[in-house]
């Protein structure tokens, strides 16, 4: 096993002095010129499949063999949710790939027992599931379904970044996290304006939209020192999947709470400007898989067992 220790004379985690300088302008572009180069480098070579790197002890080589790997992925997992994604299974499709982590989060709705608060908040959980297998067409390119896939950070937040004093970025942490996935998924990352990805609403929306915009023209002026090796436009694929509210899709294929409050307020507003639609359309419910009364039945059961734990373990502190 090979370690690298990380001394204060490498820097410190950005997240320590986040609140502080967020706003500082001269820091911030500093910031996004270093993310906008680490994205760009990692996204230069494409990649044949969907995955994640696996490393060869005999040689000390690396090789695209892993499934693709994700933060979430292995909270849902080492949360108790039944591997939905095998460990070798690597994916040619951007279409099989979003249907199987559409699944991963069906498995993670059956198997946690505080998934749900009530009887209409499962029909109301299940019918968006439905939905954002129906409407999962409209936010896959069809040009690049198939490929090339690109190589980017899926836990790309400020405790692993570490910077200096000018907010350079000087070191990376958490590397395992790097997955090919399709190019789709790129996205300027939500947290910049200090901002939950489900409280990006009203202002809040405004204001990250000036500094996704500000990113992006850096990340330009960046793209134009790498040599891609393949003919995807990095910036205009984001702009557009931005547009199109394709970044809301992949959002709630990544957030691992916050799926129902964006798709409600980003992906349901470009089909219908009907905010209670999803209530009238809880009998879509319906569709999410079989028997979905018993399930929903089994899944209140679980939430009322749930409450009655939490409450007697504070019981038992008093």
């Amino acid at each position: 096993m090979l370690l690298e220790y990380i001394g204060p004379e490498t820097g410190e985690m950005l997240s320590c002095t986040w609140t502080q300088h967020m706003r500082d302008a001269s820091r911030r572009a500093r910031l996004f010129q270093g993310m906008s180069r680490i994205m760009l480098s990692l996204a230069r070579l494409p990649q044949p499949h969907i995955g994640s790197f696996r490393f060869n002890a005999s040689d000390g080589t690396i090789q695209l063999s892993n499934r693709p790997l994700t933060c979430t992925m292995m909270i849902f997992e080492n949360s108790g949710t039944p591997r939905t994604i095998q460990q070798h299974q690597l994916y040619r499709s951007t279409d099989s790939f979003a249907s199987d982590l559409l699944t991963l989060y069906d498995n993670h709705l059956l198997q946690d027992p505080h998934a749900v608060r009530h009887a209409d908040d499962a029909r109301e959980r299940m019918t968006i599931r439905t939905l954002l297998r129906t409407i999962m067409h409209c936010f896959i390119l069809s040009d690049r379904r198939n490929g090339p896939f690109l190589l980017q950070l899926t836990d790309f937040h400020q405790s692993n970044i570490f910077v200096d004093h000018d907010w350079n970025i000087t070191c990376l942490v958490d590397l395992e996290w790097i997955c090919a996935l399709p190019v789709e998924m790129l996205s300027v990352p939500y947290w910049l304006t200090n901002c939950s990805i489900d409280g990006i609403i009203e202002d809040e929306y405004s204001t990250f939209d000036q500094v996704r915009q500000a990113f992006l023209a850096i990340m330009d002026e960046e793209n134009k020192s790498v040599q891609m090796e393949h003919d995807v436009n990095i910036t205009s694929t984001m702009r557009h999947v931005w547009d199109s509210k394709g970044v809301w899709f992949w959002a709630c294929l990544r957030s691992i709470n916050a799926w129902l409050f964006v798709f409600e307020d980003h992906i349901l507003p470009k089909f219908s400007a009907d905010r209670a639609l999803v209530v009238d359309l809880k009998q879509v419910s319906t569709f999410w898989q079989e028997n979905v009364g018993q399930v929903v039945e089994a899944k209140v059961v679980d939430e009322e067992r749930y409450q009655a734990e939490l409450r007697s373990l504070f019981d038992t502190e008093l």
